[in-house]
């Protein structure tokens, strides 16, 4: 059993911005409460209301977030020129990052920047995130105000990597350091799994949804039990490279929820429209065919999310940090096997 601590400091936690992002974003929304005073006849009563118009300066708060990330990636980007210490890919992340090898299928440019930060701020999104930063608060009064640590939890249950080959953990750690999204605390220990090939590359470059190697591909169930939820029907937005599709209704678009104990379900989301093959109340086994990988939802590119939460509701869950029955490598990092391993960042999960 290897460590759950990883060796390589990260550069920056990206969930860390979102979460800055869309709070701002949503405190914003108490600006519109300083018009209260001009109801009449009660205005005298709420001429207090105008200290709401204070509020309305957060909406600067989402544009300074991604300038200020913005010259943050150049900063780094001009570092790693300076010292020499350029990788032979393309790769997004920072030679200091475990994920410096990997290079996405992401193409910057100033409109979509603009176009996250329209999203961040699309109604639909607002609610959801004030609705998972609620249940976050909620999760942490349930569990009085601890929630489920590497050091301390332990699975019931031995769970596969819920695919067939070789993937890449291109987010998420049982690290706080390499957190998927340590806010909200249903996705702090969730993953992002990629294909690659040989030169860390995501896709081959020919366009379209089918140039990801993921794409398609089958997702299976990591351990037995039974599903929950079984969601189909949404688009699988035709952009990648970087573009959210603005008609989402799901963050996690096509997905599965599946129990395998009690306090204890996986979410398998972003799968392809068309694909979900099993229904609520079905009983699955390990390795079953769930649906297929896809791009749906809130995804910037094909991909399959993957965590395990101690509650059923989506927003009320607690991540609980989980290991695989499998092997991981890394290419500065000795290989690791067994049935219960951690998988890190940076890292290929084979079954």
């Amino acid at each position: 059993m290897d460590s759950f601590t990883h060796p390589v400091d990260p550069l920056a936690n990206q969930s860390l911005i979102d979460w800055i992002v869309r709070t701002a974003s949503l405190a914003g929304l108490l600006g519109f409460l300083g018009f209260l005073e001009y109801l009449q006849p009660l205005n005298d009563f709420f001429v207090a209301a105008q200290i709401f118009y204070l509020f309305f300066l957060l909406f600067f708060v989402p544009p300074v977030a991604f300038v200020l990330n913005s010259l943050w990636d150049r900063l780094v980007s001009a570092r790693g020129h300076s010292t020499g210490q350029e990788t032979e890919t393309e790769s997004d992340f920072g030679d200091d990052d475990p994920r410096y090898w990997i290079v996405m299928g992401y193409e910057p440019s100033p409109l979509k920047t603009a176009q996250t930060l329209a999203i961040s701020l699309h109604p639909n999104l607002l609610v959801r995130g004030l609705l998972q930063i609620g249940g976050t608060i909620v999760t942490f009064v349930r569990h009085g105000g601890r929630l489920p640590h590497p050091e301390t939890y332990e699975s019931p249950i031995t769970y596969s990597p819920p695919f067939e080959g070789e993937w890449t953990v291109v987010n998420g750690s049982p690290d706080k350091r390499y957190s998927h999204s340590w806010v909200p605390a249903r996705q702090r220990y969730a993953y992002d799994f990629v294909i690659t090939d040989d030169g860390g590359k995501t896709n081959d470059g020919s366009g379209g949804l089918e140039s990801f190697y993921c794409f398609d591909e089958p997702i299976l169930s990591p351990a037995e039990g039974t599903v929950v939820r079984a969601k189909d029907g949404h688009r699988d937005h035709h952009r990648t490279s970087g573009w959210i599709d603005p008609l989402q209704y799901r963050l996690a678009g096509n997905y599965v929820l599946i129990k395998h104990a009690e306090n204890e379900y996986s979410l398998l989301a972003h799968l392809r429209e068309g694909s979900v093959c099993v229904s609520p109340g079905e009983h699955v086994e390990r390795g079953q065919q769930l649906g297929r990988c896809g791009h749906s939802g809130n995804s910037s590119e094909p991909h399959l999310h993957f965590h395990v939460q101690d509650h059923s509701l989506p927003y009320l869950g607690a991540g609980l940090p989980i290991q695989f029955a499998g092997r991981t490598a890394h290419p500065d990092i000795a290989d690791c096997e067994g049935e219960q391993i951690w998988a890190h960042c940076g890292q290929t999960l084979i079954p």
